[in-house]
């Protein structure tokens, strides 16, 4: 099973390479008089097949540093990672965020005790939804913090939450 998930993993990693090869050489392609409006497309999916470069290539680490899908890495001067949740449809924002902030404190906080720092925010603040369901019908967050002297600050940005909910 274990080899499964990873398997898939890799795949999706791979397509997203592919993708952002493909988007690069599709860039270099533009008529040297293309406009604006087109060079900010091409560079807005440039964007989004680097994210999800990202996004694939974190997920190998984690699968390869906890066996699992879903857990949190401590690297460097980064937390990243994904935490899966059964959320009740029809859930209150405040309860919505106490469940977050629950079923993560435990994780973050020894992620930053691992690098030596401590939480500048609720852990609800770390995270960003992912679009859609897991198999499971969970809710997948996706969990990025950064270091910032003493202390592990959200690596998450407003208008990303804002844009991707």
């Amino acid at each position: 099973m274990t080899d499964d998930v990873r398997k898939e993993l890799e795949a999706r990693k791979n397509a997203a390479e592919a993708e952002v090869v493909r988007l690069r050489a599709e860039h270099k392609k533009l008529p040297e008089g293309a406009g604006r409006s087109e060079q900010r497309q091409a560079s807005a999916a440039r964007e989004a097949a680097k994210e999800k470069l990202e996004a694939a290539t974190n997920a190998l680490r984690v699968f390869d540093k906890k066996g699992s899908e879903h857990g949190l890495v401590a690297e460097e001067d980064r937390v990243f990672g994904t935490v899966a949740l059964k959320l009740a449809p029809g859930i209150t924002q405040d309860a919505r965020v106490r469940a977050i902030d629950d079923a993560l404190a435990e994780q973050l906080t020894a992620a930053a005790d691992e690098l030596g720092v401590v939480l500048s925010a609720a852990p609800s603040r770390y995270t960003r939804e992912r679009p859609g369901r897991d198999a499971e019908g969970r809710t997948v967050l996706e969990v990025a913090g950064r270091v910032e002297g003493d202390l592990l600050t959200p690596a998450v940005s407003r208008g990303g939450k804002l844009r991707r909910s």
